[in-house]
């Protein structure tokens, strides 16, 4: 489904999409690439300066044009790398509104969590180091981000792995965050269970339109993934 580009690590999804999947040391997330003709979308920032300057770094290596931001979720690990992306210039950082509420609410206290990984995010008494939310809000009605030639559409499916899940779908390509998980349990410290399964199996029905799904950690998948996922959470219920 994704084939090595053979520059900085990143996996062609096709069309315009990528995913860098990151290492052990930065907690496995997978950053999503979306390049139009006259700008890029950038799905997640990772876990703070030290992630996000080597996310950055391997953005580059593909295009130099301007950024936008997509974070897909409240947890620290999606979007404590937004303030190193904003010093490089970034302006528009997208998220759901509910996102956007629970960064502010529990960002700081998530500070605790990123101290094996990024020490200096975790005392947030550095550069790059503040929390940055995001400066623009996706609702009940998807938003469509034109990119130039390339459209990106930003949208929810209700509550699942947080209260501000953001699906980020691109031509063949849906970035899901959490609410996808491959070769780990999903997490359901802010979940609803319920609801979860719900998004599960409206995913299970998307495969037409997103041959590929990219999970917020671990291996692009197909939409039976989602399936398998909303049958497994119905039987541990």
């Amino acid at each position: 489904m994704a084939r090595q580009t053979g520059r900085a690590g990143w996996q062609h999804l096709g069309g315009p999409s990528h995913v860098l999947p990151s290492n052990a040391a930065r907690a496995l997330v997978n950053i999503g690439l979306v390049i139009g003709a006259e700008r890029a979308l950038v799905v997640d920032t990772g876990c703070g300066p030290r992630h996000a300057a080597e996310i950055l770094a391997a953005v580059r290596s593909l295009t130099p044009l301007p950024l936008v931001v997509a974070n897909t979720h409240a947890h620290w690990d999606h979007f404590f790398g937004n303030a190193f992306f904003r010093a490089d210039g970034v302006a528009d950082f997208w998220a759901h509104a509910a996102a956007r509420r629970d960064m502010a609410a529990t960002g700081e206290s998530q500070r605790k969590a990123v101290s094996g990984v990024e020490p200096e995010m975790a005392a947030g008494d550095k550069p790059g180091t503040e929390l940055v939310l995001p400066t623009r809000l996706v609702d009940a009605d998807p938003v469509g981000l034109d990119l130039g030639g390339v459209s990106a559409t930003l949208f929810t499916l209700g509550p699942a792995h947080t209260r501000g899940d953001l699906m980020v779908g691109a031509p063949g390509v849906l970035f899901t965050g959490d609410v996808l998980e491959e070769g780990a349990e999903p997490q359901f410290e802010d979940a609803d269970r319920a609801g979860w399964i719900r998004v599960l199996r409206t995913l299970a029905g998307m495969g037409a339109q997103y041959p590929a799904m990219v999970p917020g950690h671990g291996r692009p998948v197909a939409a039976e993934h989602a399936a398998r996922m909303a049958d497994a959470m119905e039987a541990g219920s």
